[in-house]
């Protein structure tokens, strides 16, 4: 068969007891064997001590000892981000009220970056200041841009509508070139009746030639003046109408343009400068909650208590002198400092071998001694089983165990007891009623079977039997072995006799 894993420290205790025992029994045994006299006149020598094989009720229990930890504890961690220096913590075991400084935390760092984060602040809230009146001159000056655009183009498209409105410039140009014209022709028929009357005078010998010539130069001018009003009104009407609409309408479509990109250009500059102001201002908010959280930071290097209670310093690393939680101690984030335990609601963790701990139940019945008052049987019950193995350290040998929490519901309140006081516990597995059971150094292993010895007068037998259930004192015997047979208490010694006589063959 395989060797046990070495047993670890804490669980070494809980053996002792079973194996005095055993090692008294034996001993005797073995003294009988060796100087008792010869009984009945048989060769084989003394008899062994014996007992029966009496059938009764098994109670099988898990027994280990475990250490005191109270139900309900408030932790207090160090919240500093990046750790920091314990200056001052008050002594272990210091009864404290709600709110009394238990430890006080080095701020040198923090007060230097505290200063640093002023100066930042003021320079990003100014920032601000000078992008928020960067943001009103920019939406000022949008608005007047703006609105110059649009009176352009309201003028432009007035010029435009005046000229070809029904009654509008045009109109009026077309109506007054079409008078002249008509009061030029009307000026040149008179001119020629007036020349016509003049020539019919002359030949009646009244007048003059010289009056003849003048009447034909005003005839002359007037007809020019008839042909200068054509023109005029020529030009209106095919190309000056023309050219004034197209010009008026590219003015129109300008200003339209102009408009638009004054508009863009102007909600771009806009927009940068809101966009500047936004940029300052969230600049601003990060400066302001750092200096906030480099505030908070200062505040939390005073740590106070969050309850009444005693205090209680958390070593997790008990090997570890350097992490000692004492003055001078470097902690990192969120490194635990201290507890304060209820002392009123206490229980006890203990950790189980994994080779018992498939038979522990939540819930099952468990019975305690405490080392501070031993004379003192506590009751309780299994509130919780740990699902991962844990390694008795580096000297365990590989021994894997299972972290069980058991209550204690009879704790004594004038006990004075504290977390990390040791206790031996028990837990009742089960009670097997009417059961065939010998004492644990009555039976043993041969050759891969389970063995007792029985003594029957001077005679001693060997006998392979089935055993189930055993605690501390007793095995059941399931088959191979009667009511109220004797059997040897020696039963290693004499398999382990046995097998070398059988090798020395």
């Amino acid at each position: 068969m395989p060797l046990p894993a070495a047993p670890s420290k804490r669980r070494r205790r809980r053996f002792l007891k079973p194996l005095a025992v055993t090692a008294v029994l034996t001993g005797l045994a073995v003294a009988g064997w060796l100087y008792l006299p010869t009984a009945l006149g048989k060769s084989r020598g003394p008899l062994p001590l014996t007992a029966p094989a009496v059938r009764g009720d098994l109670t099988i229990t898990v027994a280990d000892r475990g250490e005191l930890e109270s139900i309900d504890a408030v932790t207090v961690a160090c919240e500093l981000e990046g750790g920091g220096k314990i200056m001052t913590i008050v002594p272990e075991g210091t009864r404290v009220a709600k709110g009394d400084e238990v430890c006080k935390l080095d701020p040198d760092q923090y007060l230097k970056l505290l200063n640093d984060q002023r100066v930042k602040l003021e320079i990003a809230e100014g920032k601000v200041k000078s992008a928020s009146s960067d943001l009103t001159q920019a939406e000022s000056k949008a608005a007047t841009e703006i609105a110059k655009a649009q009176k352009t183009l309201k003028l432009a498209k007035i010029d435009l509508e005046s000229y070809k409105a029904a009654d509008g410039e045009y109109t009026q140009l077309s109506e007054n070139l079409k008078g002249k014209l008509e009061l030029a022709k009307k000026e040149f028929v008179e001119a020629e009746e007036d020349l016509e009357f003049t020539k019919k005078q002359l030949r009646k010998g009244f007048g003059d030639y010289t009056a003849v010539k003048s009447k034909e130069l005003s005839m002359q001018q007037k007809k020019y003046n008839v042909s200068g009003a054509q023109a005029e009104l020529t030009l209106l009407e095919n190309y000056t109408r023309r050219k004034k609409i197209t010009e008026l309408e590219f003015n129109s479509d300008d200003a339209e343009r102009e408009l638009k990109s004054t508009t863009g250009a102007q909600q771009s500059a806009v927009d940068k400068a809101k966009n500047e102001l936004k940029s300052a201002e969230r600049t601003a908010t990060i400066e302001k909650d750092t200096l906030d959280r480099t505030q908070k930071q200062i505040d939390r290097c005073v740590i106070t208590a969050p309850a009444v209670g005693i205090v209680v310093y958390v070593n997790r690393r008990y090997w570890d002198d350097s992490s000692r939680i004492r003055a001078g101690a470097q902690l990192h984030s969120r490194q635990e400092i201290f507890a304060l335990p209820d002392l009123t609601r206490m229980k006890v963790k203990l950790k189980i071998h994994e080779s018992a701990i498939k038979k522990v139940k939540i819930g099952m019945a468990a019975t305690m001694t405490l080392d501070a008052i031993s004379n003192r049987v506590l009751h309780g019950k299994v509130l919780s089983i740990g699902t991962i193995a844990q390694k008795d350290g580096w000297s365990g040998g590989g021994v894997k165990q299972y972290e069980t929490e058991v209550s204690i519901d009879d704790l004594p309140s004038d006990a004075g007891l504290k977390p990390g006081m040791s206790a031996d516990v028990k837990i009742l597995v089960a009670t097997l009623s009417d059961v065939l059971t010998v004492p644990i150094s009555a039976i043993t292993d041969y050759e891969g079977k389970r063995v007792v010895y029985t003594v029957s007068g001077d005679e001693i037998r060997r006998v392979e039997v089935e055993s189930g259930e055993a605690n501390d004192q007793f095995v059941q015997v399931l088959s191979g072995l009667d009511d109220g047979a004797t059997v040897a208490l020696d039963a290693r010694s004499r398999a382990a006799a046995d097998l070398k006589a059988t090798t020395n063959k």
